[in-house]
């Protein structure tokens, strides 16, 4: 992998928490949607399966005892393939990512860095805990077998507690859902990591 270079953050640190303070304000007064009529649980998880082209724009904060970030967010998914971009509230890029199973591009400014784990080199260059490899499946509240769900009367999932060796410290929420393409797909979702007491929260504007 490339030498990491260290980024400044005092510039950046009144921006971040002017973002955050208004990526807040936007979850509190957004309405929750959810299905009001009964899901059949595993026809819906199987709609959800097929569902392995999409995109997603919205925000994405991060939290943790020590700082609290936030950013727009846009992951474009094909498949395998994904790519990562995340701006400023001034709209200037802050890192823009793409890759697959096996290998990861990221750049920052005018450094680009190469890897096979996206999770290690998003943390390595922003400090970020994003669970990279597992984000397609969680963000659409999609589930394993093995995986512990908690299900709200009507069917659809509210938390999951994954199971699998890297994973196991993330505990995610769904608090609302919306109605795209004749499947329900989450709203809000807070991922929390019980071992180093961060979470991401990502509200998502638009499912395409």
């Amino acid at each position: 992998m490339l030498a990491i270079v260290t980024l400044s953050h005092g510039i950046w640190r009144s921006v971040w928490l002017l973002v955050w303070v208004g990526l807040m304000a936007g979850c509190a007064h957004q309405p929750s949607i959810s299905p009001t009529l009964p899901v059949d649980s595993q026809v819906h998880q199987q709609s959800l399966t097929s569902y392995k082209n999409w995109t997603i724009q919205g925000k994405i904060g991060f939290k943790s005892p020590e700082k609290k970030q936030s950013a727009s967010l846009r992951w474009l998914q094909t498949r395998k393939k994904y790519q990562l971009n995340l701006t400023s509230i001034l709209g200037s890029s802050i890192l823009s990512m793409q890759g697959d199973e096996q290998n990861v591009l990221l750049k920052v400014g005018k450094d680009t860095y190469q890897d096979t784990d996206a999770s290690f080199l998003i943390w390595r260059t922003t400090g970020w805990e994003i669970p990279v490899e597992h984000f397609p499946t969680w963000v659409k509240g999609a589930y394993r077998n093995q995986d512990h769900v908690v299900l709200s009367d009507q069917g659809w999932v509210t938390q999951l507690n994954p199971s699998c060796s890297n994973c196991e410290q993330w505990e995610i929420h769904y608090s609302a859902y919306q109605f795209v393409e004749k499947r329900w797909l989450p709203h809000k979702i807070i991922l929390k990591n019980i071992i180093n007491n961060s979470q991401l929260l990502i509200k998502v504007n638009t499912w395409n």
